[in-house]
């Protein structure tokens, strides 16, 4: 019984300590981006990826990206907090992991995206 409450106490602690990383709830919300056109090279022909409008919706370890054409949910760690940003790990529900930067004034978001994607820069609503 001693060793289930002690086990239960540095759980807590544990738990506690990997949850320490979370930013004050005024950066929550709902966020706008645009990302430009782009081109891939599909069986050597250029293929040109249209301009799309993104809204993004940031809530605490979830966020979901929503296009005209489809919606997407991932989770996120913050990995280093600067003076300037939150540095954070997303991974996306398709696998995808990227690293994203919280910009703690002017209220803005940047995915660094995976080449030859180029980067969004979501603002707060």
């Amino acid at each position: 019984m001693k060793n289930i409450v002690l086990f239960g106490i540095l759980f807590t602690l544990l738990f506690s300590c990997s949850t320490s990383n979370v930013f004050p709830k005024k950066y929550l919300g709902t966020y706008k981006g645009n990302q430009e056109a782009y081109e891939v090279s599909m069986n050597g022909e250029p293929i040109l990826v249209p301009a799309a409008e993104y809204e993004l919706l940031l809530d605490n370890g979830r966020l979901w990206i929503t296009s005209p054409k489809q919606k997407l949910e991932a989770t996120y760690e913050v990995k280093l907090e600067t003076e300037m940003y939150y540095n954070l790990v997303v991974q996306l529900e398709t696998g995808v992991v990227e690293e994203w930067q919280l910009w703690k004034k002017g209220e803005k978001l940047i995915r660094k995206s995976i080449a030859p994607k180029p980067d969004v820069i979501f603002i707060a609503e």
